[in-house]
């Protein structure tokens, strides 16, 4: 009888450890503020952003994937145009057992800026780092967070901090 609960117990085990140790992907929404920093902040007022992105985490790892596509726009101080920026990023998460609600995000990635009233458009390359909190609830969760981008343009960089809110599904 003891050999068959150890049996019983090995077996289910083996059915349910694989299945909980797999890699959890979450699709990711966010909207919020883009906040315009430095040289930037010379020549757009704040502005919006909004997030869509695929998250990958194993459950016991403290580190993560996530790619992002983001839309953001501001308005130009002195001209009746707004800059337009489109980006796609990679990213690194992290998390710590310390700070079981809190991460840090860090990536690179490909930014468009276009401007309204004109046909051309630029692509550079650039690079964002910044933290945020999670706040799980049954079936979803919702986070806050900002980064800092800096995107490297011809003559001087474009530095904004979207601080969003978002749902992960």
């Amino acid at each position: 009888m003891r050999l068959m609960s150890r049996a019983a117990l090995a077996l289910a085990a083996t059915l349910l450890a694989p299945a909980a140790l797999h890699a959890q992907t979450s699709l990711i929404v966010a909207a919020g503020a883009g906040v315009p920093i430095g040289t930037t902040a010379d020549a757009v007022k704040m502005g919006y952003n909004a997030t869509l992105g695929i998250g990958i985490k194993p459950p016991l790892a403290p580190i993560g994937l996530r790619i992002d596509g983001m839309f953001n726009s501001f308005e130009y101080d002195a001209i009746d145009a707004s800059l337009r920026l489109l980006a796609g990023t990679a990213n690194v998460t992290l998390s710590s057992p310390a700070l079981p609600i809190g991460y840090l995000i860090g990536g690179l990635g490909m930014y468009n800026a276009s401007t309204s009233g004109t046909s051309g458009s630029e692509t550079d390359f650039g690079f964002n780092v910044g933290a945020g909190l999670n706040f799980p609830l049954t079936g979803f969760s919702t986070f806050l967070e900002a980064r800092l981008h800096v995107v490297n343009s011809e003559g001087e960089s474009v530095k904004f901090i979207p601080i969003t809110f978002g749902l992960r599904f």
